[in-house]
């Protein structure tokens, strides 16, 4: 790991403490008649300016030089579904939202090594239409995800929410990994368009 890789990841830690401390005081927690705005904005938020940061040629270049094989690794963290699962039969969180999203998460985590052995034997596997289908495939969960989280916490809408997800630890899946990994997906997919910048498997 060289000097600004090193910055991107001291910066991921201040992120990871600045959501923890907001999550301690309970500031992503929506009252009973509120929609969950705070979440929402935790979530959009880093996403737009890391959209917004690739336009930025030095920015673009530093994201662009992480080893896929490390972005396609952190979707291990994945298996955090299994939480969802076990909390819809402890009847903390809705079906509705707790098994799409829970097994989503885990096809993404167990076929995660999958995909980073592909890649690490052959690197042109990162061209190809099945490495693209997975990457889809991750970002149309969080997506729904996030929109089954909203609907099932909107006011009125069941009698059981997911205000779960709102407070700690499950709001560090909301806050921080979702985007984080989500930002690894559009950093993947921006890699296949300037394979020039990607460092080549070791």
């Amino acid at each position: 790991m060289n000097g600004r890789h090193l910055s991107l990841l001291v910066a991921a830690l201040v992120w990871f403490c600045a959501i923890l401390g907001l999550a301690a005081k309970r500031a992503f927690v929506s009252g009973p008649d509120e929609p969950p705005i705070a979440v929402g904005v935790a979530f959009l938020a880093p996403l737009l300016l890391f959209l917004l940061g690739l336009r930025i040629s030095s920015w673009r270049r530093l994201v662009l030089s992480i080893s896929p094989i490390f972005l396609i690794a952190l979707n291990g963290w994945r298996f955090i579904g299994l939480g969802f699962l076990m909390a819809y039969q402890e009847g903390l969180l809705p079906g509705g939202f707790a098994w799409p999203a829970g097994l989503g998460d885990i096809a993404m985590a167990a076929t995660a090594p999958w995909v980073a052995a592909r890649v690490a034997a052959d690197d042109r596997f990162r061209f190809g239409n099945e490495f693209l289908i997975w990457n889809l495939f991750g970002i149309a969960d969080f997506i729904d995800a996030v929109f089954l989280g909203t609907l099932y916490n909107w006011p009125g809408f069941a009698s059981l929410n997911t205000g779960l997800m709102q407070r700690l630890p499950f709001a560090l899946i909301s806050c921080f990994f979702v985007p984080l990994v989500a930002i690894a997906h559009f950093i993947l997919l921006a890699q296949r368009r300037e394979p020039e910048r990607v460092p080549k498997p070791r």
